[in-house]
């Protein structure tokens, strides 16, 4: 406000009305009919155009500001801005107890709300922290996938899973042998991979009826990550297998509709963490030396290396085909740079750190990370935007949108609703 009125209202000129109070005629003690006013008389043209003039003068100056802060009206900003500002809301029914022991990173995932699997149960919170699906389950080693409200959750090295919604779980499935990886895509066609007599690995595909449309068995690779297309006609396996010592990596390329793999790639020594499709001709594969992007129509591979950086987290959103790394230039997980990748293996943005980043998280052009109890915001040209407090023991983060993140705890979710 100061700003705006500093000239005609400012302290200064305050000070110089008051000291010419008596130096102009007052009409206090003169009487009404003695007084005549003889100031002129405004037509109704010429207020109507003056009127008209305030009003263009008005839009454009609201214009211009609009203009000049474009990025502050994004939908996300508007809503946070009427959510906690206007309405007064905080962090809701956050913090949150976890049911079970032990929630392990990759088994929390945000949108619109927070869905997690402990050793004991499947959980999903909407956003006010309220319990809008549970259900027990009695793996060992529990892994989640989810695709939009579709979930599927594996026994890793045990046998069985389970599918089912957001809000509730279906009855688990078993499996003859060890279950090895698995997926589910937004339509709820899934996969799952097992051990298997006389290969190594043999992979399940079914459809949203759960009924199984392809099989296909691996001779000489063990199939560690998979990824099943957005439109559930194909996937991508990835595996390793052992050669003097050493671990090598292999991609496949599988069409549910041929017995024989589309295209296979040498990943060389790297041992893969994570496979995405950025969109059905796409993917993205994270491994432990480098990532890669493989155009599936082209048969094309397009390696991202790291450079002798260790890799300490990364994440992929499918919405903005993005692959964000978090890379240790010291080799010990410290000094951490931040690079950003797009669709094309192409990286558009590299932002070096002090940071010790455990945790990684993007939305949009936002990215998330978690550096012990405090969590940093940047953009994704590497731009800070704020840090906020994540509490003690914090071992991930996950963005909801570009303003919030939620934080998984030792023993509890906590919620992070303005970064500063």
């Amino acid at each position: 406000m100061k700003k705006l009125f500093g000239g005609r209202y400012s302290v200064r000129n305050a000070e110089k009305r008051k000291k010419n109070k008596r130096s102009v005629l007052s009409y206090e003690d003169v009487p009404l009919d003695e007084y005549n006013n003889d100031q002129p008389e405004i037509s109704k043209e010429a207020k109507k155009k003056i009127i008209i003039a305030i009003a263009v003068i008005f839009v454009l100056g609201i214009v211009v500001f609009a203009v000049a802060n474009r990025d502050a009206f994004s939908p996300d900003n508007i809503s946070h801005w009427f959510k906690y500002d206007v309405l007064g809301s905080s962090d809701e029914g956050y913090p949150v107890s976890i049911t079970g022991t032990n929630v392990n990173s990759g088994n929390f995932i945000s949108g619109d709300g927070v869905t997690y699997v402990s050793d004991t149960s499947f959980v999903s919170l909407n956003p006010s922290g309220n319990e809008i699906g549970y259900n027990q389950h009695g793996f060992a080693n529990p892994i989640i996938c989810k695709a939009g409200d579709n979930v599927l959750i594996y026994n890793l090295g045990g046998n069985g899973y389970v599918t089912g919604k957001r809000d509730n779980l279906d009855k688990a499935k078993d499996t003859d042998n060890y279950v090895l990886t698995a997926d589910i895509n937004s339509n709820g066609y899934y996969c799952v991979v097992t051990q298997t007599d006389g290969y190594l690995s043999k992979i399940f595909v079914f459809n949203n009826n759960k009924e199984k449309i392809y099989t296909y068995s691996f001779s000489d690779y063990y199939i560690n990550s998979v990824a099943i297309n957005p439109n559930g006609t194909g996937c991508v396996a990835c595996g390793v297998t052992g050669d003097n010592g050493s671990l090598l990596g292999i991609a496949y390329v599988l069409d549910f509709a041929q017995e024989k793999p589309v295209s296979t790639h040498n990943l060389n020594e790297n041992t893969v963490y994570g496979v995405e499709y950025f969109n059905s001709n796409t993917a993205c594969i994270v491994g432990s030396n480098s990532s890669y992007t493989l155009d599936i129509g082209a048969g094309a591979l397009k390696e991202v290396d790291y450079n002798n950086m260790q890799l300490t987290a990364f994440d992929i959103d499918t919405d903005t085909n993005t692959l964000a790394l978090s890379l240790s230039r010291s080799g010990d997980g410290r000094t951490c740079s931040i690079e950003c990748v797009n669709s094309a293996g192409e990286p558009f943005s590299v932002n070096d750190t002090d940071l010790t980043i455990n945790s990684i998280s993007l939305f949009k052009n936002r990215v998330a990370a978690l550096d012990s109890d405090v969590c940093y915001m940047f953009d994704t040209d590497g731009n800070k935007i704020g840090k906020a407090a994540a509490g003690n023991g914090a071992k991930a983060v996950s963005l909801d949108n570009t303003n919030e993140a939620y934080i998984l705890g030792i023993n509890e979710i906590r919620r992070i609703v303005q970064f500063k």
